[in-house]
């Protein structure tokens, strides 16, 4: 009879065991879910153009808004050509520009650069001058740029634009990003992103030609 009692409460206790053992399990896993990042907070970066660290963007214009810029006259800041000559965008008031910013390491910049220079060549003769702004010490080198325009054999005018001083004049967020600059020197438009030779065109036809 002795042996009865004690299988009987040797199974008595399993009984009381196995549902606290249950509930110890379920709290580990959840200790264990909380400790996993939510999943909003998973990197997506590899889906986008890397910007270096030393370009810090201003805060990017919101759909109600836009940068600050527009409708102001282009900040009288120099920049440098390529062979160190030194210009301001206000000395080609007159000529219609589109101000473009850009990087050789910008996957989208890349692709844009020949519909820069292709759009360049085609209406270089209409009044409208191109001109392409990076910051050589941006990621990348001053021979890294040479290098970029002669790989893809471009011709276009090149603004160096060191510590990135004519970037935030502008409230640059983005690469690419492209103004465009009426005849007296006024910031008409923004365009984001990579841009073709018939966009370019068509945008530029819309802006200037509007009341």
């Amino acid at each position: 009879m002795m042996k009865t009692g004690h299988s009987f409460f040797r199974a008595w206790m399993v009984l009381m065991i196995l549902p606290v053992i249950g509930i110890v399990g379920m709290v580990l896993m959840i200790a264990s879910d909380d400790d996993r990042p939510p999943i909003s907070q998973n990197p997506i970066s590899d889906r986008a153009t890397p910007l270096p660290q030393t370009f810090i963007p201003p805060t990017p214009p919101t759909a109600t808004a836009q940068p600050s810029i527009i409708g102001q006259p282009a900040p009288v800041l120099e920049l440098t050509t390529l062979e160190g000559e030194i210009f301001t965008i206000q000395d080609y008031v007159g000529e219609r520009i589109v101000l473009n910013f850009w990087a050789s390491w910008c996957v989208p910049c890349v692709k844009e650069m020949p519909e820069l220079q292709r759009f360049s060549e085609a209406q270089g003769e209409n009044g409208v001058r191109v001109i392409a702004v990076t910051d050589p010490d941006n990621g990348q080198t001053l021979a890294d740029v040479q290098r970029f325009l002669e790989e893809y054999g471009l011709t276009l005018q090149i603004g160096l634009d060191k510590d990135m001083a004519y970037h935030y004049a502008m409230g640059v967020f983005a690469l690419p990003l492209t103004f465009l600059i009426d005849e007296a020197g006024v910031v008409r438009a923004y365009l984001i992103g990579q841009l073709t030779a018939d966009r370019l065109e068509e945008e530029i036809a819309r802006v200037f030609n509007s009341p």
